[in-house]
Order: structure tokens, then C-alpha cells, then sequence
């Protein structure tokens, strides 16, 4: 009787080694964090008796052979609801082509629905490539990161749009990126044989996903003209000097009858984005308050955002150009993408988000979880607030509102929200809130004895907020500085000497 076989091909570790190197190498760039790990699973689709149907690489991954044993039963269930199957061509080769596209599909989907099975147990999020044919194997690369991390960074909702697939976040298309290229690498000959299956070049691979993801902003615009380099055509013009000075200034992507758009001056000839000194010279019109609107393919106006946008839709867009070859993508005062002489970066995350979940119930004993949630969100949409500002959070607001009155700005008690975080945020001083987001007053101006606590390299928010919390119990101050960085004060881990 033969032994069965577990190995796919004879270079499989080799394979998942150099793919396990190409994700150190990406993935490090964005994020150390994001730890990621590389293991093969391979379903055995040719008639072989001497093979085992699953092959995995390598046999320790933390997965066995028996988890996988309904896979092909469960592509089959999505096989059968793949949009796809509506489509019927005239073509026998452009239907068998169609028909195996599903087929693939179909089971990269079960893979990656077998394996996210422990996800949440392991803390990990797992991603599948495509499955290439392999020596009568099926077989995807599994990449899989840090649950946390991942899930620390802001992400759209929607990955397709009237049937055309987009880019929800930097680091998706990112991985999308670095999954096709492993697709890729598969389907050489002998994959793994030798040294070269992935580009040495990580950050290209970053640029374009970051060119990849402004395809999203791009198409919520509609103009077809614009669907195609606005990554490009951001980065030439932030690049651009007017009169020797830096450009900054926003701009607003929509469709143009978009509702949550108010026009203040109109173009009576809408300009080309492409015509990039044209467009620089309107940006330095542009402000906070009103920026240049965009349909992705032609700045036709200036104007602002009005009434309540419903983010769900996911068709209003934000770039901001913030100096010489700088500029951001936002969505909803949410950061995608920061972009750095052509080079795309993730939203820089100032706070860890576990040490902010670690040391609210350090500070306040009854905080209900709902509501550090909460106050993660507004201290998130603080955080893009260009001068800096600080969030108090005392259990005594109310209280220290009254007492404060005479250097601050009362205002009947609201339940804050993120999106009106910023913009109460304009102003000098502080917004006086409650643990469960009540806000009692704007604009505080914190007082407090001298103390030896005080950094005289730091600037005076925050030397102002170690005053004012140095003798009081339940209070938390959040200081976000000009450079963008972000403190908690009392800071427990460094106060404990951790």
C-alpha cells in the first residue's frame, strides 16, 4: 500500500519561507506591529491515491488536516451564490473562463472561512490568495496578522460599488496587493526553486496600493475622466510652489450633486485636475471652511460640507494637502492614508489603543465598556485637530465647569459625538467631559499649582494639564500636540516604571 504523501511540491518550504520574508519586509514598513505570518494550505484536486487531500506547510502551522475536510463541500456553497453564475456569455471559452473564476473563487472563500474559524481564539485576522494549481494541488498562501492591530486602523465598510470593487483602507490594499503577487509567484514554474518569486522593492508595492486605494475616492467622484491617477495627480501637486510658498489647502471628491455639498463660488470653465499649476493656484483660495470640490476628474467649484453626512454611503471624500509633497486622504474625519513625497504610509496611530482600554478602569473603577469605546472614538477625531487640543475627562465635569466658568465656555450638557469633536475643538482650551462623553464646556482654560511633574521641554498644554491633574482623583487629560503626538495624563505605565 502507499504512503501517503503531505507535501505539495518539492519547494514548498522554500516557497513559504520567501513569501514569509516578502510580508516581514511589507508589512514592517507599515506597521511593526502588525506581526505577520505565512503558512500554505493546499487541497488535492487531481485523482492521486498516493497524496493526502490536504497538504499544509508547514505541518505545525496550528492547523490540522481534519479542520479542512468539508472545504470542497463548502466551495461548492459558494460556487452556487457567486454573482457571477447570473452571467451568461455566448463564448464557450469566455464562459469556461467565467466558470472557472467562480470555481476558484468558490474556494478561496471556504479556506478563508475554515481558517478564520479560530481567528478570534488565535488573535489573529487571516487573509487567502488566490488558489493556483500546483502538481495537482489547489494551493492559497495564508497571510495572517495581528488581530488588534489590524483592527486599530480606520477601514471603509463598502469593497464594492455598483458591482466594481474597491479598496477599503491602505493596509487592505496592501494585503490585496501582496496576495496577488504570491498568485503570482505560484503560478511560475517550480515556485520556490529559486530567489527571486517577490519583488525586492517593498515599498512599491506600497505605492501601489496607495495608488490602488484612490481608485475608491476616485470613483465616488463618477467622472470617468478622473477614475484613473488621482494618486498621481495628488502627489504632482502637492510638489508644486506658488509664489514660493508651500501649498496647503483641501479638497472635497463627490459626485457633484452630492447633498451634503454647498457651491460658495462656482467656475464658470470647470478645470482639468490634470491641469496641475492651475489647480495649485486654486488651492491657495482654499480653506478649513471651503475647499475645492472635485468630481476626481475637474475642480469645478469651492465649497464646504453641510448637514449631517450619512457615512455609511462612503461617497464623500477629503484630501488635504498639509506642506510641500505631504497630503492625506480622510473619510468622514477618519484618516485612510497619509502620503509623504510619493511614498504611502498609514494613519500614524499617536495612542495605543490597549493602553487607552488598560488605563480607563485604572481611573475611573465604574466605566462601562460602551463608553470607552465612545471615548476611543472622540479622542480618535481629536486627534486630527491640525493646532492640537486636550480632552478632559473628570468624573467631576459638571462640577469643574461651574468652577471654571469665568475662564471657559459653558454650554447646555450634550452627549459629544466624533463628528462634532473637531470642530468644538477649533478654539483654545479644553472640552470638560465626563467619563460617558457629556461635554460641559469648551474652550477651558485649566488651572493648577506649580509642579515638580512640569517638562520644560514640553509645551504648555501639557504642562498645563500635569497642573491642573496633579491633585485631582477620577480625571483624565488627553493632549494631542502640534506635531500630531498624543498623551494621557496620569500616564499609570510610566508612573508605575513600566
Amino acid at each position: 500500500m502507499a504512503t501517503l504523501k503531505y507535501f505539495m511540491w518539492g519547494y514548498q518550504p522554500h516557497f513559504r519561507i520567501a513569501a514569509k520574508v516578502a510580508a516581514d519586509g511589507l508589512f514592517n514598513l507599515l506597521d511593526r506591529k502588525l506581526n505577520p505570518n505565512v503558512f500554505l494550505v493546499g487541497v488535492l484536486i487531481d485523482d492521486r491515491k498516493d497524496r493526502h487531500p490536504i497538504g499544509l506547510e508547514p505541518e505545525d502551522c496550528g492547523y490540522e488536516v481534519d479542520n479542512f475536510a468539508d472545504v470542497l463541500q463548502q466551495a461548492q456553497h459558494f460556487e452556487a451564490i457567486d454573482p457571477l453564475r447570473d452571467i451568461i456569455c455566448s463564448h464557450p471559452k469566455v464562459q469556461d473562463s467565467y466558470d472557472r473564476r467562480i470555481e476558484i473563487r468558490a474556494l478561496m472563500n471556504a479556506l478563508k472561512t475554515t481558517i478564520r474559524l479560530q481567528d478570534e481564539s488565535k488573535g489573529v485576522i487571516s487573509f487567502c490568495s488566490m488558489p493556483v494549481s500546483v502538481e495537482g494541488y489547489r494551493v492559497s498562501v495564508v497571510l495572517q496578522l495581528s488581530r488588534a492591530q489590524y483592527e486599530s486602523y480606520y477601514a471603509l465598510n463598502r469593497n464594492q460599488v455598483d458591482q466594481v470593487s474597491v479598496h477599503t483602507s491602505l493596509l487592505n490594499a496592501t494585503i490585496n496587493e501582496f496576495l496577488d503577487l504570491c498568485a503570482e509567484a505560484l503560478s511560475k514554474p517550480s515556485p520556490g526553486e529559486g530567489f527571486h518569486d517577490f519583488p525586492e522593492d517593498k515599498s512599491e508595492i506600497i505605492r501601489k496600493a496607495g495608488r490602488n486605494l484612490m481608485y475608491t475616492p476616485a470613483n465616488a467622484g463618477g467622472e470617468l475622466e478622473g477614475l484613473h491617477g488621482l494618486f498621481d495627480v495628488c502627489n504632482t501637486i502637492s510638489s508644486l510652489k506658488y509664489e514660493g510658498a508651500e501649498g496647503t489647502g483641501r479638497m472635497l471628491i463627490a459626485r457633484r450633486d452630492h447633498p451634503n455639498i454647498e457651491i460658495t463660488l462656482s467656475l464658470l470653465k470647470p478645470i482639468r485636475i490634470t491641469n496641475f499649476t492651475a489647480v495649485r493656484k486654486l488651492l491657495e483660495i482654499s480653506s478649513n471652511e471651503n475647499g475645492l470640490l472635485s468630481d476626481s476628474g475637474y475642480i469645478y467649484a469651492l465649497g464646504k460640507q453641510v448637514d449631517i453626512y450619512d457615512h455609511s454611503k462612503e461617497d464623500l471624500f477629503t484630501i488635504e494637502f498639509t506642506k510641500h509633497y505631504h497630503w492625506h486622504l480622510f473619510h468622514a474625519e477618519h484618516e485612510l492614508m497619509q502620503v509623504s513625497y510619493g511614498q504611502p504610509m498609514l494613519p500614524q496611530m499617536k495612542l495605543d489603543k490597549e493602553k487607552f482600554r488598560c488605563d480607563l478602569p485604572r481611573i475611573f473603577r465604574d466605566i462601562k465598556e460602551k463608553n470607552i469605546e465612545k471615548l476611543w472614538k472622540l479622542v480618535l477625531a481629536a486627534s486630527t485637530q491640525k493646532h492640537g487640543t486636550m480632552l478632559v475627562i473628570s468624573s467631576q465635569a459638571e462640577a469643574e465647569a461651574e468652577r471654571l466658568q469665568n475662564q471657559s465656555t459653558r454650554i447646555e450638557p450634550i452627549q459629544l459625538e466624533p463628528e462634532n469633536v473637531r470642530s468644538l475643538t477649533a478654539i483654545d482650551g479644553a472640552l470638560l467631559l465626563k467619563p460617558d462623553g457629556t461635554c460641559y464646556a469648551i474652550g477651558v482654560i485649566l488651572d493648577g499649582l506649580a509642579s515638580r511633574k512640569g517638562n520644560p521641554a514640553r509645551g504648555a498644554r501639557y504642562n498645563s494639564a500635569i497642573r491642573y491633574i496633579d491633585d485631582k482623583k477620577e480625571c483624565l487629560a488627553v493632549i494631542v500636540s502640534e506635531d500630531g503626538s498624543i498623551n494621557l495624563l496620569p500616564d499609570l505605565l510610566r508612573s508605575q516604571g513600566i
